[in-house]
């Protein structure tokens, strides 16, 4: 979720309602933030709006950190203030290590102001070797007055020589109630409001995108359908060359699996209506009525191996390959009962 706007507000109850979070934003209030922080969860939760609420809160003029209107705070959020560095892949590619470098060596300057230093890096998991082990150099050695803010969707795929020199702060789907606070605060219609409700997850940014449009890409819900759908090793082989054809999209298309395959899971567990499940093709919601929570899970753990193989580099093919066939496998079983 990159909306620093008005959901900046709902932001800021959704800490007050994580307690890892509350405690968290505390300590910057006071002044007294570690040197490195991971944040763990899905992307959409916010891990980028709160990791500015942080920052903010560094760098903030009022007695109620972060208030969100000084020009300290606005600074930070629009990303304009020089002492907060950024670094975030370009075009899906991954974090060169010569970025990495280039920002140690801004922070171990001078600050322009006369605090701390901030650098957001999101996400970890798209810096190269050579990039993390330059960036652990610096969390093994901690600078003055530096916090490095790291954020992860994939925690499997971090380093564990990175995460144990860092805060965890893991955020977690968010209340019904402020998901709602959200989007009014974006001026949605009622009703579109309570359509995508049940189908984000308790995701913010799920939501918004698909009150934005973002989610009705056709070629991405054709994609979806024929992957709840496999019945055959041919069905199988079509929709991983279809993977492996589109690798510059496959991130948003493995997103939206995971999305239906979690939205199912949801149901399963009695936390979603069977109208969740309207939009699904024919098959999938005949499998939903047998498929167990255990099975989904085993599909959205391959989907998450399928993703921490291709950071690392590993054969492209082979890990789509790999994906379907579990995927296959799982819905064969509940096929044929």
């Amino acid at each position: 979720m990159n909306n620093n706007g008005t959901v900046l507000p709902a932001m800021m109850a959704y800490d007050r309602i994580n307690a890892g979070l509350r405690i968290v934003l505390e300590q910057f209030r006071r002044g007294g933030a570690n040197h490195a922080y991971l944040l763990t969860g899905a992307m959409g939760l916010g891990k980028r709006t709160f990791a500015k609420v942080l920052a903010s809160a560094l760098f903030c003029m009022s007695p109620d950190k972060p208030c969100g209107v000084c020009e300290a705070c606005r600074r930070v959020m629009a990303g304009n203030e020089p002492d907060v560095l950024e670094v975030y892949p370009e075009s899906g590619k991954q974090i060169p290590v010569d970025r990495i470098r280039e920002v140690i060596r801004t922070v171990s300057q001078h600050a322009f102001g006369s605090g701390y230093r901030v650098v957001i890096i999101e996400p970890v998991e798209k810096m190269n070797a050579a990039g993390q082990n330059a960036l652990l150099k610096s969390l093994e050695e901690p600078l003055s007055n530096v916090v490095f803010l790291l954020l992860t969707h994939e925690f499997s795929a971090t380093l564990g020589t990175i995460a144990s020199r860092c805060v965890r702060v893991k955020l977690t789907p968010w209340p019904d109630e402020l998901m709602q606070q959200a989007m009014q605060a974006e001026n949605y219609p009622e009703e579109e409001i309570r359509r995508v409700l049940p189908l984000s997850g308790g995701n913010i940014g799920t939501a918004l995108s698909l009150l934005s449009g973002d989610g009705e890409d056709e070629d991405v819900k054709s994609f979806v359908d024929a992957a709840l759908s496999l019945d055959c090793d041919a069905a199988a082989v079509a929709v991983s060359t279809r993977l492996k054809d589109a690798r510059e999209k496959s991130d948003k298309l493995l997103d939206a699996l995971e999305r239906a395959i979690h939205q199912t899971l949801l149901f399963k567990t009695g936390m979603l209506g069977a109208d969740c499940l309207k939009s699904f093709p024919a098959a999938w919601q005949r499998i939903s009525e047998r498929i167990t929570p255990k099975s989904l899970n085993t599909m959205l753990e391959a989907i998450f191996e399928a993703r921490r193989m291709r950071l690392g580099q590993v054969n492209w093919q082979s890990t789509v390959d790999q994906l379907m066939i579990k995927l296959l496998e799982e819905q064969l079983v509940w096929q044929q009962l």
